[in-house]
């Protein structure tokens, strides 16, 4: 063999070689890295089921001022934090909620001056689904509670949840993921609702540098409503991340009127005077003030009803705070009976708040079915 046969013999020796060499390396590439995170399905099922709500603005503020930043309408109740944690308490100022050192919700009552033996929520925590609680939030209703969470059934950091008090139970039930656009990966904190100003609130990190958060302000939606077909996976996405809240409007007219009713209860942070006209939230648009406003038939006699449900509300919320007053002060044998009435009078105001509640709703949705017509 001579020698130019030799190396043309030899080099396509090297050629096959190379060739298997690069086919097996390419087979090693487009092997899956071990490293890799499979994605987590209930992602791409919230994104899917983002609820549609309208956001009114944003502020970046230091994670450690965000309750600073919200002048709240004493209707909401009062939040703060100190050394130990985040507290709730109500408008009235006998129902207070806060989490302690070992993760877990308590709550309180109070009787007098004095507060009562704390007691942990009963059906808050499930074995991993849900642990290190924070940020809780009680509705005006007393029965609907939202609070932050880490935990199996938080997609990252901490999720928002949100549980409802079972009268037949006689506690909260299992919380439930309140999903997009609210839940991220990242740490989501503070769902506040303040029912006196119809404006919502919540704080996450997401897209923030550290030790910051951004605080979104909303329009609490009457029902839960998804966006519909006829948006692509991009824009779900987007939505679902908040990526530009300005999507979110429906028309410039509307989150005027919002961003106005906003401003106006960040200056007036006291809640109204009750009386025989009030102004009453039918939408995002119209807001009426007296009973004459109404269109639709009998809700102005329903809406009367509704200003001497509240006023009924106001003093039976005073006569009780007199009681608790009065408990301070009482002996020994006199608290027994004492207790037991303050315990009635608590029972008998929630069943008044939820009444309330169902009035609203009556004369909303009327008023809404017959201006649709």
């Amino acid at each position: 063999m001579t020698i130019t046969k030799r190396i043309i013999l030899v080099g396509l020796c090297l050629c096959i070689a190379l060739g298997a060499f690069a086919q097996q390396a390419g087979k090693r590439k487009r092997k899956p890295a071990a490293s890799e995170t499979p994605a987590d399905p209930r992602i791409e099922q919230m994104i899917h089921n983002t609820q549609r709500i309208m956001f009114i603005d944003s502020v970046v503020v230091p994670r450690n001022e965000v309750l600073a930043q919200l002048r709240l309408t004493t209707q909401a109740g009062r939040v703060w934090q100190d050394a130990n944690g985040t507290y709730y308490e109500n408008e009235l100022g006998f129902r207070r909620f806060y989490v302690k050192d070992d993760g877990r919700l308590y709550t309180q009552h109070k009787l007098g001056s004095e507060w009562c033996d704390e007691q942990e929520l009963q059906g808050i925590i499930e074995p991993a689904a849900v642990d290190s609680i924070s940020c809780p939030f009680l509705m005006n209703d007393g029965m609907t509670l939202y609070f932050a969470a880490k935990g199996t059934e938080s997609i990252g950091g901490y999720d928002l949840f949100v549980t409802r008090y079972s009268t037949d139970a006689r506690a909260f039930l299992k919380p439930e993921n309140i999903g997009m656009p609210f839940n991220s990966t990242a740490d989501d904190l503070f769902y506040i609702i303040d029912e006196g100003a119809n404006i919502g609130y919540f704080a996450t990190t997401r897209r923030q540098p550290e030790g910051f958060v951004c605080i979104y302000s909303f329009v609490p939606p009457a029902t839960r409503q998804t966006y519909a077909e006829g948006y692509s996976e991009s824009q779900l996405k987007s939505l679902a991340a908040i990526n530009n809240i300005a999507d979110t409007w429906r028309n410039e007219q509307e989150h005027t009127i919002a961003m106005e009713r906003m401003l106006n209860a960040q200056r007036q942070p006291s809640s109204p005077t009750q009386t025989e006209s009030e102004p009453f939230v039918i939408n995002d648009i119209i807001v009426y003030t007296k009973p004459s406003d109404f269109r639709a038939p009998g809700n102005a006699d329903r809406y009367k009803q509704l200003m001497q449900m509240r006023q009924d509300y106001q003093r039976q919320a005073q006569e009780l705070q007199k009681t608790r007053n009065y408990y301070a002060k009482a002996t020994p044998g006199e608290r027994t009976q004492l207790k037991r009435d303050i315990l009635a009078g608590e029972q008998q105001l929630e069943r008044l708040e939820l009444d309330i509640k169902q009035q609203e709703t009556l004369i909303r949705n009327t008023e809404v079915k017959h201006l649709n017509d």
